[in-house]
C-alpha cells in the first residue's frame, strides 16, 4: 500500500468509490459527481494548509482503493485525534483500514510533532460492522454511543478509543 496526497486526477476514482452502495450508507457526504469530488478535494487540501487534517489517498498497484485521513483534536468539539477512512469496494475485506488505522495510532503515539495526541477517535455509524471489527482489531475500545444529530449525522454512532500508552514503569 501506499499512501499518497490526492490529485485532482483521482476526481473519477473518487466518484467511481461512492457509487458503492454499502459505503454510501455510512458516509455523512456521499459524491455524485466530479464536481462535487473536486469540491470535496478543496476542502480537504484547506483543512491540511491549516494543519487541522491529514489525508491520503490509499493506493495498491496504481489504483485507489481508499481514503485514509487524521483529524486533529478540536476542544471543546472533542479532545481527542480522530481517524478516519474509506475503501472502494474491490478492496473492502483486504486488512486495508485496520493496517492504516494501525500505523496511523503508532505514529500518532509515538515521538512526533505534527500533530501530538493523547487519545485517538474512531467513530461510524452504528450497525457499521467492518469499522467495529478495524477498530477492534486495532485496539480501540467501544467508549460511547453517540446520539444522532440530523441533518448531517442523522443515526447514532459508535465512539472507538485508544489512549496513549502509560509510559510509567
Amino acid at each position: 500500500l501506499t499512501l499518497r496526497p490526492w490529485h485532482e486526477s483521482d476526481t473519477p476514482a473518487i466518484v467511481a468509490a461512492h457509487r458503492d452502495d454499502a459505503m454510501r450508507r455510512w458516509l455523512t457526504h456521499p459524491i455524485a459527481e466530479e464536481d462535487q469530488a473536486r469540491a470535496w478535494l478543496t476542502d480537504l487540501n484547506t483543512h491540511c494548509a491549516n494543519g487541522t487534517l491529514l489525508s491520503w489517498a490509499v493506493e495498491q498497484e496504481g489504483t485507489v482503493v481508499g481514503h485514509f485521513t487524521i483529524k486533529a483534536a478540536n476542544p471543546p468539539e472533542t479532545l481527542a485525534t480522530g481517524v478516519g477512512y474509506w475503501t472502494t469496494a474491490a478492496a473492502r475485506g483486504n486488512g486495508i483500514a485496520s493496517r492504516c488505522v494501525d500505523a496511523a495510532t503508532t505514529w500518532l503515539f509515538g515521538d512526533q510533532d505534527l500533530m501530538p495526541a493523547d487519545e485517538i477517535e474512531l467513530l461510524h455509524t452504528v450497525g457499521n460492522e467492518g469499522s467495529c471489527r478495524v477498530a477492534q482489531k486495532c485496539g480501540y475500545t467501544l467508549d460511547s454511543v453517540l446520539p444522532s444529530h440530523p441533518p448531517q449525522f442523522p443515526h447514532q454512532g459508535h465512539r472507538h478509543l485508544r489512549k496513549r500508552p502509560s509510559t510509567a514503569a
